[in-house]
């Protein structure tokens, strides 16, 4: 069954150590599955993608970033999400943030935050993308 369901969404990619790093999020699923995926989340009424982006690496991992370029567009199931590529600050340290839409539930979506070696996870359908359009800026 497909979605007809429209909620766009915008995700932070952050790399450090020239490239070999990427910044991950972990979420738990309401069916109870986890993944590692690039900080990111929906768009609110009348934000701009690039706003969301930048709102949501904060609120997710505690970091401020710098727009540098629009990365790519992925479909997801319930929409699109647009990918940016984000830089931070060498120094800046992450801490596990909060999803605003867990408060007042059970069900909490972030579980931890990590940087990990691009090349450890090349196969994460998200960082190949990001990896591949990084040879092309």
């Amino acid at each position: 069954m497909t979605s007809t369901s429209t909620r766009p969404r915008a995700a932070a990619a952050v790399l450090r150590n020239q490239n070999q790093e990427i910044l991950l999020v972990k979420h738990r699923w309401r069916d109870g599955s986890s993944s590692w995926i690039l900080p990111g989340g929906g768009l609110l009424p009348q934000e701009k993608p690039e706003e969301a982006a930048l709102r949501e690496l904060e609120e997710e991992t505690g970091l401020k970033g710098k727009m540098l370029h629009f990365l790519f567009t992925l479909p997801y199931d319930l929409g699109t999400s647009e990918i940016f590529l984000v830089e931070i600050d060498a120094q800046a340290e992450i801490a596990l943030g909060y999803d605003p839409e867990d408060a007042g539930v059970e069900h909490k979506m972030l579980e931890d935050v990590a940087w990990f070696p691009t090349e450890a996870v090349s196969d994460h359908p998200e960082v190949q993308r990001v990896l591949a359009c990084l040879q092309e800026i």
